[in-house]
C-alpha cells in the first residue's frame, strides 16, 4: 500500500469488499468524503493499484474547478484517455466530433453517447469495471449528469463507481447526495483527521531511519498540533524538517496549505483569507463583513477549515499559515482586505495599534481619522519599546497626510523615535524640520528638541537659525509668548552647559528662569539644565539637595522626559565631588534603561557611569562602561558628545598603562565642532594625559593649556570638572619650570570650592609637588586625608606614592614602608600598572611586593569606631602627636587605641598595620 497509513486500511477494505460484490454482478457506488488534504486522493491511488493488479478495467478522471465551465471535460478524461480501450476512445472521439459544443443537448451527441454506453456495457461482460472521479463536486454539469445517468444504467453490472468530494456544502454536492440515495448499493466513506497515533505512524512510514537515524526535532504531538492531523500537512511538515532551509523554513507547509484551500469552495477560501488578514480570532460578524459573506456561510466555512485541521478557535493552527495565505493573494487584493479590516476594526472601537497594523499593510491612507490613530499607535508602541512599529506608523502618517501641521507633528515624533535607536539615522528627519521652523509650524517645545538635535550633530548654524526663527515669530515677550520665552530660556541654559559659544548668541528672554512660574519650574528639563550650568560655571549652592530633588522627580523609569534631567543632575553631583551619591542614583537608572529598547539612552547613561567610575578611581569599570557606550552607538552617532566616552576611555586606559588601547581612540577623528563644547574640554584634558604618558611633553602641554584657555573663555574653569592646571603644573615640573608649576597649582587651589574633597586632594597634591621635600609633606598629608574621604582610589594611590617618596627622601623608612603598603595595594586594585611599577621600582625593600601580597586584610571590621579612626591615620604615617591633634584627644588615648588595634589585628608594627587596615575596592564601592 503506497499510502502506508494504518488509519486508512479500513477504507481500503470497504472498497475491496465492494469490488468483490461487483464481481457477482451487483453494481456498487462509493462516495469518499472529507476535508481537503485528508487523503482522499491517496485512498484512490492505493485502491487503483490494487484494482489494476486484480485485472479490472480502471477508468479515472480528476475534476477541477477550472474545468467546470468546459462541457463534458470529466467524461472526455474517462473515456478518451489512454487507459480506456481503443473502441471506447474511438467512440469518445466520435462523440466529441458530433457534439456542437454551444448546444450540448444536440441529438447527434445523444446518439453518440448511447453508442458509447453500449460499448461500455458490452465490456463489462468480460471483466469488472471501476470508474473513479476525484473531486466530483468540481465536475462540469454535463459530465456530472451523464455520470449519474450511467451509474443508474450500470447498477446491475460488475461496475464500481468511486467518487471523492470535499466536505464543502454546495449545490453539486447536494445533487450527488440526492442521486446516490436512489441507489441501494452505495456507501459513504468519511475520512477524518489523523490522531496523534496516526501522525506517529505516518512519520514512521515517511522517515528513513536507516539513512537518517537522528531523531526529529518535533514530536508526533507537536506535528499534530501544527497540522491538525491533516495528512497532506503532516507530510509537508516532514518535508520542511528534511529541507532545513533557514531562509524558507515553512515552504512546503505553506504550499500544501494553499493547495488545500484552493481545493475547497470559494467561500472557504475567502474566509481563510479573512482569517489570515485579521491575524487573530475576531468572531463571525466581523469576519463575515470583511469577506462580504453571510454570517451562516462564514460560520460553515470556519467549521470546514476546522474539520480540515487548518483552523482552531478561529485562528490558524500554524503561525506560518497566515503568511502563506497572504502571499497567495494578489497585492491589490491583499491591500484592499487590510484597508477594509482597518475600517471595520476602527468602527468597532479596536485599539489604535490593531487598526494601525492593517493601515500599514495598505501602504497609504488619505482618511482624516487615520492620522490621529497612527500617531496614537506610535505613542503606545514607543512606550512598549516597539520602535520599528512606531517608526512605521509615523512614516505612514507623514507620507499620507495633506495637512502641514500634521506632517510636522509626525516628523518631529518620528525624529525622536529614530533618535532613541540610532542618532545617525535621525539626522535626515531633523534636517527636514528646519524649513517648517522657518514657516512657524513648530511649537516652542518642538523647536527646543530640534535645536538640541542639531547641536548634538554639530550643525550649530542650522540650530541657531531655528532658534532665531522662533524668536522672530511674534517677538519675545509678546502676547501668548510666555511659553516661547520659557523654552528660549531652556535652550539658553542647556547651551550654557553644552555649547557656551552658541549660548552667547541666544538672546536673553524677558522672563528669566529664576522668575518663571511654578508650572515652568516643575519642568525637569529646565531645572536640570540650570543646575548643571551653575555647577560648571560660577558654582552652585545646595547642589546635593537640588540634584536629588530632580532625580526623585524622574523616578526610576527612564524615558524621553526623564533622561536629560537625570543626566544633568547626575553630572551636577559628579562635578560637585559627590561621586558616591551620583553612583547611588545612576545604578537604578542604568538598570531601568537596560530593560528598554533604547540604545541611545543606554549609551548616554553608560557614559555617565564610566565617568563616575573614573572619579572613584575604578579604572577597569571606567574603561568598560565607556567602551560599552562607544560600542552601542557608533562614534559618528555620538556627534559632539562623543568627547565624553572618549575622554573617559582614554584617561582610564592611560592610567592603567594600556597606551595602545588609549592611542586607538586618541588618534580617532572627532568632529571639529566638539572643541566648542564642554565635551571638547574633557577630551583635550584626557588626550593631554595620554600624550604625557607617551612622553610627548610639548603636545601634551599644548592640549592642557588649550583646554584651560577655552575653559577660562567660556567661564567653565572649574577644577572639579577638568583640573587642567594641576596636570599642566606637573608637566612644567618635568621640564624644570617650577615657577610656572607653582603659579598654576596656586591658581587651581584658589578656584577649588570649599567642601570639594576630591578636587582639594588633587590640587594639594599638585601644590606639594611644587613645594619641595619639607614644604610638600604637610600638603601631601592633607591631600591624602581629602582623597581618602572622596573615595577616589587612583588619586589616593598617587598621593600616597608621592608621600612614600618624600618619606624615603627624608630617611623615614618605617613611615615610608607603611605608606608604600597602602599605595601598592590601591594601585593593584585600580589596575594602575604604571603607578604600581613605579612604586615597586622606587622601594628599597627587595621583599616589598611579596609583603604586599601576604598581608592580611579586612581587619577593620574588628575595631571600634575610635580605633578605626586612629589606625587609619597611623597607617598613613601620622605620628601619635599628630593623630592626637587631628582627633582632639590625648597622646595617651592614641597609644591605648593603637595597642588594642595591634592586639586585635595581630600585628606588631605600623607597616603591618597599614596592610591590615587597607580596605578593598569592593568595600568602598
Amino acid at each position: 500500500m503506497s499510502m502506508a497509513l494504518t488509519e486508512r486500511t479500513d477504507e481500503l477494505s470497504i472498497l475491496e469488499e465492494m469490488l468483490s460484490e461487483c464481481r457477482r454482478g451487483v453494481g456498487q457506488l462509493a462516495l469518499i468524503s472529507g476535508p481537503a488534504g485528508c487523503g482522499k486522493t491517496e485512498v484512490l491511488d492505493a485502491f487503483a493499484e490494487r484494482a489494476t493488479q486484480a485485472g479490472v478495467l480502471l477508468l479515472s478522471a480528476t475534476a477541477k474547478r477550472s474545468g467546470a465551465e468546459v462541457p463534458f471535460d470529466v467524461l472526455v478524461q474517462l473515456f478518451g484517455g489512454g487507459a480506456a480501450p481503443g473502441r471506447l476512445r474511438a467512440q469518445m472521439d466520435t462523440f466529441v466530433d458530433a457534439v456542437p459544443w454551444t448546444t450540448p443537448g444536440d441529438a447527434a451527441g445523444t446518439q453518440a453517447l448511447r453508442i458509447l454506453y453500449a460499448e461500455l456495457l458490452a465490456w463489462t461482460a468480460d471483466r469488472p469495471l471501476v470508474i473513479m472521479v476525484d473531486d466530483v463536486q468540481c465536475a462540469d454539469h454535463e459530465s456530472l449528469r451523464e455520470l449519474l445517468d450511467l451509474a443508474s444504467r450500470l447498477r446491475r453490472t460488475p461496475t464500481l463507481f468511486v467518487f471523492t468530494q470535499s466536505d464543502d456544502e454546495n449545490a453539486t454536492a447536494a445533487l450527488i447526495q440526492a442521486e446516490l440515495l436512489r441507489n441501494e448499493h452505495w456507501r459513504r466513506i468519511d475520512l477524518t483527521l489523523l490522531s496523534v497515533e496516526g501522525v506517529a505512524a505516518l512519520v514512521r512510514a515517511q522517515t528513513d531511519t536507516q539513512h537518517d537515524p537522528a531523531p526529529l526535532p518535533l514530536s508526533a504531538a507537536d506535528i499534530h498540533r501544527l497540522s491538525g492531523g491533516n495528512p497532506l500537512l503532516v507530510r509537508a511538515v516532514l518535508d520542511d524538517i528534511r529541507a532545513a532551509d533557514p531562509r524558507r523554513p515553512d515552504r512546503a507547509f505553506g504550499q500544501a496549505l494553499v493547495a488545500c484551500l484552493h481545493r475547497s469552495s470559494p467561500e472557504t477560501l475567502a474566509v481563510a483569507r479573512g482569517v489570515a488578514v485579521l491575524g487573530r480570532p475576531t468572531g463571525v460578524p466581523l469576519l463575515a463583513d470583511l469577506v462580504e459573506l453571510g454570517r451562516e456561510q462564514t460560520r460553515t466555512a470556519l467549521r470546514r477549515l476546522e474539520l480540515a485541521g487548518l483552523v482552531t478557535g478561529g485562528n490558524f493552527r500554524n503561525p506560518a499559515s497566515g503568511a502563506a495565505v497572504l502571499a497567495d493573494l494578489r497585492p491589490e487584493a491583499r491591500s484592499w482586505l487590510h484597508q477594509r479590516a482597518a475600517e471595520l476594526l476602527y468602527l468597532q472601537g479596536a485599539s489604535a495599534s490593531t487598526v494601525a497594523r492593517h493601515l500599514l499593510e495598505t501602504g497609504e491612507t488619505r482618511q482624516r481619522w487615520t492620522q490621529r490613530l497612527l500617531r496614537e499607535a506610535a505613542e503606545v508602541a514607543t512606550a512598549s519599546d516597539d520602535l520599528d512599529f512606531a517608526s512605521d506608523c509615523l512614516s505612514l502618517a507623514l507620507e499620507s497626510s495633506l495637512d502641514d501641521h500634521e506632517r510636522v507633528s509626525a516628523l518631529v515624533r518620528l525624529a525622536g523615535v529614530v533618535w532613541r535607536r540610532n542618532p545617525v539615522a535621525a539626522v535626515r528627519h531633523v534636517f527636514l524640520l528646519i524649513e517648517p521652523s522657518r514657516r512657524g509650524l513648530l511649537s516652542a517645545r518642538q523647536v527646543t528638541a530640534v535645536a538640541k538635535s542639531l547641536v548634538w550633530h554639530g550643525m550649530t548654524g542650522e540650530a541657531m537659525e531655528v532658534i532665531e526663527a522662533t524668536g522672530r515669530r511674534g517677538g519675545l515677550g509678546g502676547p501668548g509668548g510666555e511659553r516661547r520665552d520659557g523654552e528660549l530660556g531652556m535652550i539658553q541654559r542647556w547651551l550654557r552647559s553644552w555649547h557656551p559659544p552658541l549660548a552667547k548668541m541666544v538672546p536673553d528672554p524677558p522672563q528669566q528662569p529664576e522668575s518663571l512660574d511654578g508650572a515652568d519650574l516643575a519642568d525637569g528639563r529646565l531645572l536640570g539644565a540650570a543646575l548643571l550650568s551653575e555647577v560648571l560655571t560660577r558654582g552652585a549652592e545646595d547642589v546635593v539637595r537640588r540634584a536629588e530633588d530632580i532625580l526623585r522627580g524622574c523616578g526610576t523609569e527612564v524615558d524621553e522626559t526623564t533622561l536629560e534631567p537625570a543626566e544633568s543632575a547626575l553630572l551636577a553631583l559628579l562635578y560637585s565631588d559627590q561621586a558616591e551619591r551620583a553612583l547611588t542614583w545612576c545604578e537604578p537608572l542604568l538598570a531601568a534603561a537596560s530593560e528598554r529598547y533604547a540604545p541611545t539612552w543606554n549609551a548616554r547613561l553608560e557614559a555617565i557611569r564610566g565617568e563616575i567610575a573614573l572619579y572613584q578611581g575604578d579604572l577597569p569599570n571606567a574603561a568598560r562602561y565607556a567602551r560599552a557606550a562607544l560600542d552601542r552607538i557608533a562614534p559618528r552617532g555620538w556627534g559632539v558628545a562623543v568627547g565624553a566616552p572618549l575622554a573617559t576611555y582614554i584617561q582610564a586606559t592611560t592610567m592603567m598603562g594600556d597606551l595602545d588601547a588609549a592611542g586607538v581612540y586618541a588618534k580617532a577623528p572627532v568632529p571639529q565642532e566638539m572643541f566648542k563644547t564642554r565635551f571638547g574640554l574633557r577630551y583635550l584634558y584626557a588626550r593631554g594625559l595620554y600624550l604625557a604618558a607617551c612622553e610627548r611633553w610639548h603636545v601634551a602641554l599644548s592640549d592642557l593649556l588649550t583646554c584651560g584657555e577655552l575653559a577660562v573663555e567660556w567661564e567653565m574653569d572649574v577644577p572639579s570638572f577638568v583640573p587642567w592646571r594641576g596636570a599642566a603644573a606637573r608637566l612644567y615640573l618635568e621640564r624644570g619650570d617650577r615657577d610656572r608649576a607653582q603659579k598654576l597649582a596656586n591658581a587651581q587651589l584658589a578656584r577649588a570650592k570649599q567642601g570639594l574633597t576630591r578636587t582639594a586632594g588633587i590640587t594639594l597634591r599638585a601644590m606639594a609637588a611644587c613645594s619641595g621635600t619639607r614644604g610638600g609633606m604637610p600638603l601631601l598629608r592633607q591631600a591624602v586625608d581629602a582623597l581618602h574621604a572622596s573615595g577616589d582610589r587612583f588619586e589616593l594611590a598617587s598621593a600616597l606614592a608621592d608621600l612614600h617618596q618624600l618619606h624615603q627622601a627624608m630617611g623615614e623608612r618605617q613611615r615610608a614602608n607603611a605608606v608604600f603598603q597602602q599605595a601598592v595595594r590601591l594601585a593593584t586594585e585600580c589596575r594602575a600598572e604604571p603607578l604600581r611599577r613605579s612604586l615597586l621600582h622606587q622601594s628599597s625593600d627587595e621583599h616589598a611586593e611579596s609583603m604586599v601580597t601576604k598581608q592580611p586584610n579586612g581587619g577593620l571590621v574588628k575595631l571600634s569606631r575610635a580605633e578605626r579612626r586612629v589606625t587609619a591615620l597611623a597607617a598613613t604615617g601620622h605620628t601619635n602627636r599628630e593623630i592626637a591633634q587631628k582627633l582632639y584627644i590625648t597622646v595617651s588615648t592614641v597609644e591605648q587605641h593603637l595597642t588594642k588595634a595591634y592586639r586585635k589585628l595581630n600585628v606588631t608594627n605600623r607597616a603591618d598595620l597599614a596592610a591590615a587596615c587597607m580596605p578593598t575596592m569592593a568595600d568602598s564601592a
